[in-house]
This record gives C-alpha cells, structure tokens and sequence, in this order.
C-alpha cells in the first residue's frame, strides 16, 4: 500500500500547470486543428490515443499538435474503481508524457470502466462506501507515486445511484482527495445535469465540494432525452454549452478561481469555427475574474 505522508513530500513541488482555455483534440477536429492552428492555450490529449494508433495520419497529426501547443492529459482508460491491478504500463507512460512537457497535468474519472481485459465505452458509477473510500485512497496513492505527480480527478455525470451508498458523491470526493492530495478536474457539466437527473440544486452541490482540491474544469454540451418516466439530461458532448452551465460555471470560478478550463465537443462536431466561439466564451468568463 502506498504511504500517504511520503506521497505528499514529493508532490510538495509541483510545477507550474498550463493556464487558460484548451481544446479537446479528438479524430473529428484533428485535420483543421492542424491546418489552421488556432491560438489555444492548450490542448488536452487522451494516452490511449498515442497507444492504440501507434502509426497513420491521425497519430502523425497528433504527434505535430502536442509540439505546438501546451497540452494536458486526460485518461478515460485507468479504471480507478476497478479490482484489476493498476496498469502499470500505461502509468509509466503518463509519467514520461509528464517529464516531456512540465506544465501538463494527467486527470481521469471517479469511475471504472473493465472487468478482467474488456474495457467499456462507459465511464461506470462506484458504490460510495466507507470500503469503496479506503480503496479508492490506496489507488489513487499508487497512481500519484508512479506518475510522479497530483492526479486530478473528474466528477462523472451518472444515470443512477446505488442503494447501498452511505456517502453522497461530493462527500466521498472531498475525503479522497483530502486524504490523497489529488485534486478536481470539476466538470460543470456532468455536476449540472446529475442535479437536474436527481432534482437537486446544482449551485448547493458546487458550493460543497472541498474549495483548495479544485485546480481545473471541463465544460461541454448537454442533450435532453424525452421519456415518459421524465427528461434525461445525457453528457453527450455534442451540442454547445447551456446557458445555465455558463451561469454555474461562473460561479465555480468566483468560488474556486480561474483555473484552466477545457472545452469539449466530441460528437456532431461542427467547423472549428463554430467550436472556436464557444472557446472564446470561455476566455471571456475566464478574464473578467483575471483582470
């Protein structure tokens, strides 16, 4: 089991993150970020992107886009709420990613997503127990001391809950990375449209998470499901962001700071100009509480 106290005197240092407003570089976006080359602050990049298509044009243009731009590193793929062990391989990985390029940092989810050697295409909800936590503190220990570094980790949006769970959500997050020193990518959306799923105030639930873990956000589009049961609000990352995501967004920066904000449309990707305005929306909120 990794040591907590040794965990933190060698995250004690960490260096300087990347700031402002990025992109998520997806297969739909890849030829026009690379022909135009907007002025990004960064990009974010997925490892198993550079492990799965180790060759071909898109890793080509992967490659020339991470020597451009200041980047981050978003895994969907580490699988924290697993039982498997902890790939080992892909960590080593990460934390190469981290010595090359120092301003970066590597977040994943509060989730898991395999069983044995199937990964899902889904990020999976974690029972929220006093066991669930335990275990969750010994992994995201062990990641931190592989990679060298704070691992951030990202709120989910979920489409149930289990019975069993004697934490709420924002409590678990909050003694995790209390208790690890790993800090919150706080996605605005998935915390908006979980409210709206649950009946809950998604400014209540903001207000509660841990104010000194959040150091990055992630915001995206939002689509509505009509059933008769009710509506679904699904993190589908296909649209432009809702106005009442802007308006809590505003206020996790009012409350947390102007920390760098990624903004991701991954499905029904329209031109990247279109995409380019909503970064420049993003850039706006993110000045008026800079200046």
């Amino acid at each position: 089991m990794a040591s907590s106290n040794n965990t933190s005197e060698s995250l004690e240092k960490i260096p300087q993150m990347c700031s402002g407003v990025g992109l998520n570089l997806c297969h739909e976006n890849a030829n026009e970020l690379w022909e135009q080359r907007p002025p990004l602050d960064f990009l974010q990049v997925h490892p198993e992107h550079l492990i799965q298509e180790p060759g071909g044009p898109y890793h080509q243009k992967l490659i020339d886009l991470i020597s451009h731009y200041q980047v981050t590193f978003h895994g969907f793929g580490l699988s924290l709420g697993s039982v498997a062990p902890l790939d080992k391989s892909y960590l080593e990985l990460v934390k190469e990613l981290l010595a090359n390029h120092p301003k970066a940092f590597f977040s994943d989810h509060l989730s898991w997503s395999s069983l044995s050697h199937h990964h899902f295409h889904d990020l999976l909800p974690i029972i929220f127990t006093e066991e669930s936590l335990e275990y969750l503190v010994e992994r995201v220990l062990l990641v931190q001391e592989t990679i060298g570094a704070p691992l951030h980790l990202e709120n989910i949006s979920n489409y149930m809950r289990f019975k069993n769970s004697t934490i709420d959500e924002i409590s678990f997050l909050n003694q995790l990375t209390e208790r690890t020193g790993a800090f919150v990518l706080l996605d605005i959306n998935n915390l908006w449209a979980n409210s709206k799923n649950f009946a809950e105030d998604p400014a209540a639930s903001l207000l509660r998470v841990r104010a000194n873990s959040v150091r990055s956000y992630h915001l995206a589009g939002c689509s509505r499901e009509k059933h008769k049961a009710g509506d679904v609000w699904i993190d589908y990352h296909a649209e432009a962001v809702h106005p009442e995501v802007w308006d809590l967004y505003n206020l996790a920066v009012q409350t947390f700071g102007p920390w760098p904000t990624l903004l991701e449309w991954e499905n029904d990707v329209p031109p990247l100009k279109i995409t380019l305005k909503e970064v420049e929306k993003v850039s706006s909120n993110l000045q008026k509480f800079l200046n």
